[in-house]
């Protein structure tokens, strides 16, 4: 999981980035709609008010991130469940949401960020989430993905998965890294297409997952171009953002509902 800054996560809780509208114009659905999609669900399939969910901050490795456990708890509750950040921290914390009788348990420490059902003793990782939800909102960004070429940016958790769904989408998937035998890598185990030049893949490509830290420079970035960028940080200048006709990204909310509803789906 890519550890996030406290100065990338201050608006979540508020939703300055108004989140929802930005995706409605972009891809039509909400993020709570990207989420249902992600897990398979439609509107009325599950009710997700059902589930009390219980947000454990973690100390361990480099220690918590100053509102990470604040925004987590804020992003569920948009879902409209009934969400708390543990007032204990740890085994202590996790061991009070059982207590406590949650359904949900969301925790992160310095390499996972999950969210555990205690009903099936199941859980959904941040990696899949993260690029599952990226994923279908590159699919309603572009009116579907059958037969058309997507770029993914990044062969690491996050990339290597959207390889995965967006094949599964019928898209014809190229995947680039700076590290190219990554690349090689995905090409090998899921025949799709590896390319080396990662300029030159991003200049050739108008629909772009981009799950890798990046500076987007305008002129290498084709005229309507669509990003689904969880990779952070990620930065375009001025002549990238008006060449492209979307770009999709937000620093944990996508990636976090779509871990929520699959988890709770588990319960179905």
């Amino acid at each position: 999981m890519t550890r996030l800054t406290p100065d990338l996560i201050e608006g979540v809780p508020d939703d300055k980035i108004d989140l929802d509208s930005r995706l409605l114009r972009m891809t039509g659905k909400t993020v709570k709609g990207i989420a249902l999609e992600a897990a398979g669900l439609e509107e009325g399939d599950i009710d997700l008010s059902e589930f009390r969910v219980g947000v454990v901050p973690i100390t361990s490795g480099l220690g918590v991130i100053s509102g990470f456990s604040a925004s987590v708890d804020a992003i569920v509750r948009r879902l409209g469940m009934d969400s708390h950040v543990t007032e204990g921290t740890d085994v202590n914390g996790f061991a009070e949401a059982v207590d406590d009788g949650v359904d949900l348990i969301m925790m992160a420490d310095d390499n996972r960020f999950v969210a555990y059902n205690t009903r099936t003793n199941r859980h959904t990782d941040n990696s899949w989430g993260t690029a599952k939800g990226y994923s279908v909102a590159l699919k309603n960004a572009a009116g579907g993905l059958e037969g058309k070429e997507v770029l993914v940016i990044g062969a690491g958790y996050v990339g290597s998965w959207a390889v995965r769904f967006l094949k599964d989408m019928g898209a014809d998937v190229r995947v680039t890294d700076i590290v190219f035998p990554k690349a090689k890598a995905l090409e090998d185990a899921y025949g799709v297409k590896a390319l080396e030049d990662v300029d030159r893949a991003l200049s050739e490509h108008t629909l772009i997952l981009n799950a890798a830290p990046a500076i987007f420079s305008g002129e290498k970035i084709a005229e309507g171009s669509i990003f689904s960028t969880p990779g952070v940080p990620h930065y375009f200048d001025e002549e990238g953002r008006r060449k492209a006709k979307a770009i999709i990204h937000d620093p944990l909310e996508i990636g976090t509902a779509v871990m929520a509803v699959n988890s709770a789906r588990y319960s179905l």
